[in-house]
């Protein structure tokens, strides 16, 4: 494994030095054992080996790595590890993670600031098996065993990483949580950010048609979303604001195939989607639906808070602002299907050029199937647009407001985020040799839901003049 960082970190190793985690780590950087935190000072990552580690010395390891400014990587977390972490930073993660990269961000204005990057999961559910639709001749073929549903890859373990470069992306997201400067209060103001980060790489496998015969895709989906949250102290009953930002990344990787008698898989629907386990209503989401060449993400948004003003503690409205971001969606359209009243923020992104799925979806390939292919029976495949078959960043925004007394009765709210991709690819008669034109293609991919609990009390409860 050679990592693609160009220098190499100092990890001070807690656990048991053996094993495939620990030899892979001497690949990537400087490492030292201890059997405690001796000499964390001069390392730059404290990486726990949760399994050969005595939960009692959690607490102690995190805590003194975190306010030093340090990476803690937390491998292979038990239920130990990961209520240590839900004490410290205020927030709790579902079981499943083969590792978590955790940081504290340590500079002033930001006092409550905590980034994870989860890596790893509980097996997805099972991936719908790829459907297949004749077009001319209305024939439809079924699945064989040669055409089995998507792959998952999964990050199950340390050694498949190149662990410099996930160290790196961690530090620079944890750098940068995702959002800008409007949501930064004034001094005084109590609040806090926590910031989840997923990836998940995956695998088409194709073998129905002769132009796919062992041949193979790879494809990622993953996100950053960064919650901030806000105690409105500036009443007599404090409620709690949420904004969260997310940035999702949908990717293709190289088409499987690319020739005239057959093309794909591109991604044609994408969907991003966050709720609440309260449900707590939305009072913002952004962007709107469109079938612009682009989109931007904004809000604007009072919250009743106290901040330091002439020398005193002042209620006021101070309004929390981002964006708008611009992403380009050439060719694409978006549809905002948030549910205010229940909290469900979902945005829907699909290929409008040269295919629309809304109005033509795959299951009826066969009454609109002509117009995928250019001259004539047998002519070759459309190209799609460029996004269908590039990497897509997109960036939604979602708010909600927590009353008093919803939080008094339980602090911890439970967000929950979900990725959902599609993907097709289009034959005629010589690509797939069956005599049919056909579309092969995959429902909902990868659908994903993880979740992130924050304890909003303890997440804004920093050292403010004006509390």
């Amino acid at each position: 494994m050679k990592t693609t960082t160009h220098t190499r970190p100092r990890i001070l190793f807690t656990g048991a030095p053996a094993g495939h985690d620990f030899s892979a780590l001497k690949e990537v950087g400087d490492v030292t054992v201890k059997q405690g935190k001796e000499g964390l000072e001069h390392a730059e990552v404290l990486w726990v080996d949760c399994a050969t580690t005595k939960p009692e010395h959690y607490t102690s390891l995190l805590r003194s790595a975190l306010d030093a400014g340090k990476t803690v990587v937390l491998g292979r977390p038990d239920s130990a590890a990961r209520e240590a972490l839900a004490g410290l930073a205020s927030l709790s993660l579902e079981e499943g993670a083969t590792a978590l990269l955790v940081t504290r961000d340590t500079d002033i204005a930001t006092p409550s600031s905590y980034s994870v990057t989860a890596l790893g999961s509980a097996p997805l559910d099972e991936p719908a098996v790829e459907h297949q639709s004749g077009g001319d001749k209305g024939a439809v073929t079924p699945p064989t065993p040669e055409a089995r549903g998507p792959r998952l890859v999964h990050d199950a373990d340390a050694l498949k990483h190149d662990w410099g470069a996930m160290l790196e992306a961690h530090h620079h997201r944890a750098r940068r949580s995702v959002g800008g400067p409007g949501l930064i209060p004034p001094t005084g103001v109590m609040y806090g950010i926590r910031t989840l980060s997923r990836s998940f790489p995956m695998t088409i496998t194709h073998g129905s048609w002769s132009a796919t015969s062992g041949k193979s895709q790879s494809t990622e989906a993953g996100f950053t979303s960064s919650f901030y949250v806000y105690r409105e102290n500036g009443k007599a009953s404090a409620d709690y604001v949420v904004i969260r930002i997310q940035e999702a990344t949908f990717s293709t990787g190289s088409l499987m195939v690319r020739a005239d008698n057959a093309k794909g898989f591109w991604q044609f629907e994408l969907q991003t989607e966050c709720a609440n386990n309260r449900s707590v209503g939305l009072i913002s989401n952004s962007p709107g639906t469109t079938n612009g060449p682009g989109v931007g993400a904004q809000i604007t948004l009072p919250v009743n808070v106290k901040l330091v003003q002439d020398g005193g503690c002042v209620p006021t409205h101070w309004s929390a602002s981002h964006g708008p971001v611009p992403r380009s969606i050439e060719g694409w359209g978006l549809v905002n299907r948030s549910t205010v009243s229940t909290g469900r923020a979902t945005w829907y992104y699909h290929q409008r050029d040269i295919w629309n799925p809304i109005n033509d979806p795959p299951t009826q390939f066969s009454r609109w199937w002509a117009g995928m292919f250019d001259g004539g029976y047998g002519g070759r495949v459309k190209n799609h647009t460029s996004l269908a078959g590039a990497s897509f960043t997109v960036e939604t925004v979602a708010a909600w407001r927590f009353s008093a007394s919803t939080i008094a009765s339980d602090p911890n709210v439970r967000f929950t985020e979900n990725l959902a991709m599609n993907y097709a690819a289009f034959a005629n008669p010589s690509g797939t040799s069956n005599g049919h034109h056909q579309i092969a293609y995959y429902t909902s991919m990868i659908s994903r839901s993880d979740s992130l609990t924050i304890n909003l009390v303890s997440a804004t409860d920093i050292a403010s003049p004006c509390k």
